[in-house]
């Protein structure tokens, strides 16, 4: 089975089967969250998939001709993720909630050459610590399911990366050791019990600031480019507050919205 083909195909799923869903159903949904029952912050973790997604490019520099001797192929790696969220005041208007959180992601890819030198081959194996922040939007399609979408951006330090290569000799471009980068993200989320939900999302880079490749939402390696793409599933659990965490507002009598807001931890 083709990934290359299978990824495209998954983009598509993901924004039109939420599309449809809103489109079979009238009536009012019930609220996701009961914000007079569960704190506005908690914790979530997201294992997932790295792929990097190529494609064919002689050279990096200015120039998007095509060499039919070279075949970039990206290999799938692990992704893991743990961080907060916390929800605006009522659940928001238009941004929803935010997450920070912090991740180890590995990509991996392969370059091979078929010219002159016939069976060279180049690999590389990269391990990054990053940091995460997000702003996103919910779009509730029913009672227990929503789509979201997200806008953030991704601080990645490069500790440690394994090249081999026979003899490649393209093999010469390669990421820098911190990555600065603009994402988005489109997850179908799921509210399994009144606690728990769960989101699985696809991501990928839309601008990089670093290093700054005149506005490429792709990474240069070797002499092709990759897109890097994170499949993940997201759990993210509400939690009960207690007088532990919240002790009571004093103010004047009937000011039930300012103790709700201090309780959920506003």
């Amino acid at each position: 089975m083709n990934i290359r083909k299978i990824i495209p195909f998954l983009f598509i799923l993901l924004f039109t089967a939420p599309a449809f869903g809103q489109y079979m159903t009238n009536r009012k949904n019930r609220a996701l969250v009961d914000f007079k029952q569960y704190k506005y912050g908690g914790w979530m973790i997201s294992p997932g998939l790295t792929y990097m997604y190529p494609s064919r490019v002689k050279y990096l520099n200015d120039s998007t001709e095509k060499d039919d001797d070279v075949n970039p192929n990206g290999r799938i790696a692990l992704y893991l993720e743990a961080g907060r969220y916390q929800i605006f005041y009522k659940g928001g208007r238009i941004i929803n909630y935010m997450d920070y959180s912090l991740a180890y992601k590995k990509l991996s890819g392969t370059e091979k050459y078929s010219g002159t030198e016939r069976g060279t081959k180049a690999i590389f194996k990269q391990h990054f610590l990053l940091a995460n922040f997000n702003v996103n939007n919910i779009i509730q399609l029913t009672d227990y399911t929503f789509i979201q979408n997200s806008i953030g951006v991704n601080f990645d330090w490069k500790f440690s990366e394994k090249f081999e290569t026979n003899g490649s000799p393209y093999a010469v471009n390669n990421t820098g050791d911190f990555i600065l980068s603009l994402h988005y993200k489109l997850g179908y989320g799921i509210k399994v019990t009144d606690q728990l939900f769960i989101i699985p999302t696809l991501e990928t880079p839309i601008l990089n600031g670093l290093k700054w490749e005149n506005g490429k939402s792709t990474y240069g390696i070797f002499s092709s480019r990759y897109r890097p793409i994170i499949f993940s599933v997201r759990f993210a659990w509400l939690r009960i507050p207690n007088r532990r965490d919240c002790p009571p507002v004093y103010g004047p009598d009937g000011d039930a919205d300012k103790q709700q807001q201090h309780m959920m931890g506003q």
